[in-house]
């Protein structure tokens, strides 16, 4: 069994990853399309290239980690060196300022670029960390215990980090009553969590290195033939493609609303900053009862049925506000009584979206088992090469789409119209809940139950 030490120091080693998710779901096509001035279209077009480069680095990375023999193990030399390109990308991601006086084309470059570097520096500790965690227990409860750690570590650090912003630097000036937009507050912000980011990995990293030992060694050729065999094997896996498809849909609407929410917080519900951080202790409490909940849950109920679950409620909770809102139930726009009745359901979503998030982080451990049985070797990290992938897929197709929503309907930050801020929120709510019928079909024929798990780690270990 492991024990709280461990878990603790392993998933503050999702801080940084929850600290970059929540900039890059929230925050980063708002200040490149609302502050700096970039074309939203291209802002979400810079983003769909990094994501293009993820596409290939992720599962190189994964592959990569799984084929590493080192005196610290497989994992950890390439999550060491990872905070330097993660920390200085981020950091500059958010250098412009409109004083730069930089053309459409240079920012668009300059995006993609600091983009691509930030992500990559994620690949370099994200994947060999998630991977380092699920190889670490193959036990089915305990390994979703750990993964509920993580997610819950990785959504206050994500919390804190919305803190920052909201609470501290996006503050309300004579200037600047809704502080978001307050040009001077974004790189101040930046470098904080970049500081936080550095600290975290190196943390870590070096508090859970000599657990690297307990973890199995790769053995066999590294041709690229016997590379790409087992590639196959674990990627055409059922039960993996179910999750990737089911995650990949699910990545398009969720990510789509997270990304519009900062936009339809300030246009359509006239929210100022100050107002917005009170959501967060609404987040807070969500992830604390989820972090309860979901182990007691896969105790009693197969992960499928769990997923399914909350997908559908975080569907019908999605579209609330805004349908309550039209039937003329919502208290005036831009009051602290609207944040207040948005907050009674919003932290029944919370709690139902973050569940989901912790269960299917352990289906991939799940999973891997099922490959090893299959093609007799671990490969942890090219299957939660595709779990952190489509963490970058919720925020990258959320920014692409909901650039080009932006786009078409013409929103300009300096003289929006009330009917494309009503535009924004139909489509982050409606819209919303009907995509998500599709990821909801797909996880319907998930079937690597407790019971097949069980019968996977008996054959696995007559085989030893």
């Amino acid at each position: 069994m492991l024990n709280t030490s461990f878990k603790v120091n392993y998933s503050i080693g999702s801080i940084p990853n929850g600290i970059k998710t929540d900039t890059f779901t929230f925050f980063l096509l708002f200040f490149y399309s609302n502050i700096i001035g970039l074309n939203p279209a291209l802002a979400g077009t810079a983003i769909f290239i990094a994501l293009c480069v993820d596409a290939i680095t992720d599962p190189l990375m994964g592959t990569i980690s799984d084929r590493t023999n080192s005196f610290i193990g497989r994992r950890h030399p390439f999550m060491f060196i990872s905070f330097i390109p993660m920390s200085v990308g981020y950091i500059l991601l958010f250098a412009p300022r409109q004083d730069w006086d930089l053309s459409q084309n240079d920012l668009f470059l300059w995006m993609t670029i600091f983009t691509i570097i930030t992500r990559i520096g994620m690949t370099l500790f994200d994947i060999p960390h998630r991977a380092f965690g699920g190889e670490i227990t193959k036990n089915y409860e305990e390994r979703t215990l750990l993964m509920s750690w993580r997610e819950m570590f990785a959504w206050i650090a994500g919390l804190g980090n919305a803190f920052l912003g909201y609470g501290v630097f996006f503050s309300s000036t004579t200037e600047y009553p809704q502080g978001q937009l307050n040009p001077d507050a974004w790189f101040p912000f930046a470098l904080t969590g970049a500081i936080l980011m550095i600290i975290s990995v190196l943390y870590c990293s070096y508090t859970t290195k000599d657990q690297a030992k307990n973890l199995s060694k790769w053995s066999g050729t590294i041709s690229l033939l016997s590379i790409l065999k087992e590639l196959k094997i674990a990627l055409s896996n059922r039960s993996f493609m179910i999750f990737f498809f089911g995650n990949l849909f699910l990545s398009l609407s969720w990510g789509l609303a997270n990304t519009l929410t900062l936009f339809v917080n300030t246009y359509f519900w006239d929210f100022e900053a100050t107002q917005i951080k009170y959501f967060l202790p609404v987040y807070f409490v969500g992830t604390i009862f989820a972090f309860y909940l979901t182990p007691k849950m896969v105790k009693r109920f197969n992960k499928r049925n769990i997923v399914l679950i909350c997908i559908g409620m975080v569907g019908l909770l999605s579209p609330l506000a805004f349908i309550l809102y039209n039937l003329g139930l919502t208290p005036e726009n831009g009051s602290y009584e609207l944040v207040f009745f948005i907050s009674t359901f919003l932290v029944f979503l919370v709690t139902f979206n973050i569940v989901g998030i912790m269960v299917r982080d352990s289906m991939i451990g799940d999973i891997a088992d099922e490959v090893e049985l299959q093609s007799g070797k671990r490969q942890e990290g090219i299957l939660f090469a595709a779990v952190g992938f489509m963490q970058k897929l919720n925020a990258g197709l959320g920014t692409f789409f909901a650039g080009q929503v932006l786009s078409l309907i013409n929103f300009d930050r300096l003289n929006h119209t009330a009917e494309q801020a009503y535009t924004l929120a139909f489509v982050q709510g409606p819209v919303t809940t009907l995509l998500m019928i599709i990821p909801i079909i797909i996880f319907s024929m998930y079937s690597l139950t407790a019971q097949r798990h069980r019968d996977i780690l008996e054959k696995l270990k007559s085989r030893t």
